[in-house]
Formats: C-alpha cells, structure tokens, sequence
C-alpha cells in the first residue's frame, strides 16, 4: 500500500491557471455586467492562456520537461 501525499494546490499547475484566468475576467469585471456576453469573456479569458504561461506553471510545480533531442 502507497500513500499518495496530501494535496497541495502548489503542485498542481492548474491551480495557477484558474489563478490567471479569473484575475483576467476580474480585470473586466465592468463588461460582465451584460449577462448576455458573460460565456463570451469566459472563452476569451481562457484563450488568454498561452503555452508559455502553462509552461511556466508546469515548471513552478516542480515539473520539467525532457529537451526534445534527448532521448528518454
């Protein structure tokens, strides 16, 4: 039997992506008055992410990528 660590959301790189996504929509919080253009700005704050944020995310959690020309 192998217990799995207590969560932690400084681990989980998803944790600074919604982190980044409602800061984005709280920034435009006078547009989301009109409730008819509230799904509008949800798909535009989540098209605000960009690989290199997710890359960034993914490293502060202590994961890292492989080069590409190294082999595995």
């Amino acid at each position: 039997l192998v217990f799995l660590p207590p969560y932690s959301p400084d681990f989980n790189p998803i944790e600074q992506a919604f982190h980044s996504i409602k800061s984005w929509l709280r920034r435009r919080e006078a547009q989301a008055t009109n409730h008819a253009i509230r799904p509008w700005l949800i798909h535009q704050a989540i098209l605000s992410v960009t690989d290199t944020m997710a890359h960034g995310w993914i490293g502060n959690c202590g994961y890292f990528f492989a080069e590409e020309n190294d082999e595995l």
